[in-house]
């Protein structure tokens, strides 16, 4: 039996674009691992002690094993465990001194757009993504634009790298909260942005073309939480502008399906899966006009130049006032991004290596 261990450190973490792209991704797995042609693959997730609670699978193992946490676990105590067999990193750091590494690699910002995150992180993960890109049998990434990325800042051979689009179906499943509005005191339409509070967000371009350069006066509203360790962020908003803080996927769903748009005006991103979820939920999406952003949704949202507030203003404007896309053709646009294909594919592309 092929042997594949996944490094489960990421099930400590709150959940982000990463940690929702690795547990969507096991979710698959454990789908694939049913199927006759996988029988002779076996996966095991490797967690620490720190691992609270993790989902119910049918097909993959999980295990604790070590008594650190962190990255001490992570680089010094997981290779121990792998017993010279494949280890998958879908999320964060792989262990740099552990020789079969595949690793997911989602974008390459610490180093091509670093202003946004603190000086400590920047150091350690841009090191460490150097040496996953170069030392790894196998790379996986988002888009085109993030292979042409790592492949630019990390030096990795192109032909070790594989591109799996992420999926949407996790949101267009969900159940909205429907006491989300009322709870945080919203009525009528407004303009939505959310994720994580990162400079390379663009959330001060987005807060000035809504409350300088938006003629209708509908209001802004921002959801998502701050993480300092990560990122820099001194983002002042002015009155009028509604700033959730962390919110719950029942709850970004009723977000993405009351708001007139949702605006990701982000300077640097390797795929866009706010935009993604916002249109699997039917809501018109303003995106910017730069990075992955055009390969993803070329098609079906409307762009902007994220450097400039009034462009942005202009294209909300058009999203709000006269939107050429029914929610009905968001949602089926949507459903082209599956996890079940994106976990097949990767799947396909590890077998050979294990």
């Amino acid at each position: 039996m092929k042997k594949i261990y996944i490094n489960g450190k990421f099930f400590c973490q709150p959940i982000t674009g990463t940690q929702r792209y690795a547990r969507e991704l096991l979710n698959q797995f454990d789908r694939l691992l049913s199927s006759q042609d996988n029988r002779q693959i076996g996966i095991e997730i490797l967690v620490p002690k720190q691992v609270q609670s993790m989902p119910r699978y049918g097909n993959l193992q999980v295990r604790t094993v070590g008594r650190m946490s962190g990255t001490m676990w992570e680089q010094l105590e997981l290779p121990r465990y792998c017993h010279g067999q494949l280890l998958f990193t879908l999320s964060g750091g792989a262990p740099l001194l552990y020789s079969r590494n595949v690793v997911t690699i989602h974008d390459a910002a610490v180093v091509a757009s670093p202003a946004g995150y603190s000086p400590a992180y920047r150091l350690w993960h841009a090191n460490l993504c150097r040496r996953m890109a170069r030392n790894a049998v196998h790379i996986f990434t988002d888009s085109n634009f993030s292979k042409s990325e790592i492949v630019k800042w990390y030096h990795a051979p192109p032909e070790k790298i594989s591109v799996a689009y992420l999926g949407s179906d996790h949101f267009s499943g969900l159940e909205a909260d429907p006491s989300t509005l009322a709870r945080f005191g919203i009525s009528g339409k407004y303009i939505l942005a959310a994720s994580v509070h990162n400079p390379n967000n663009n959330f001060e371009r987005v807060v000035q073309a809504v409350c300088r350069h938006n003629t209708s006066g509908t209001p802004l509203v921002i959801a998502g939480g701050r993480d300092s360790k990560v990122y820099r962020e001194s983002l002042r908003l002015p009155d009028g502008v509604r700033a959730l803080g962390y919110v719950s996927d029942a709850e970004l769903k009723a977000l993405y399906e009351n708001a007139a748009c949702f605006v990701f005006a982000s300077l640097y991103e390797g795929f866009g899966l706010p935009p993604l979820e916002a249109m699997a939920s039917g809501c018109p999406v303003v995106v910017s006009q730069t990075a992955s952003l055009p390969e993803v949704f070329d098609g079906a949202a409307f762009f902007c130049d994220p450097y400039d507030p009034e462009d942005i203003a202009a294209a909300i404007q058009r999203a709000v006032d006269s939107p050429p896309f029914a929610a009905d053709d968001l949602k089926a646009f949507a459903r082209k991004f599956s996890w079940a294909k994106c976990a097949r594919e990767t799947l396909e592309a590890i077998i050979p290596f294990a």
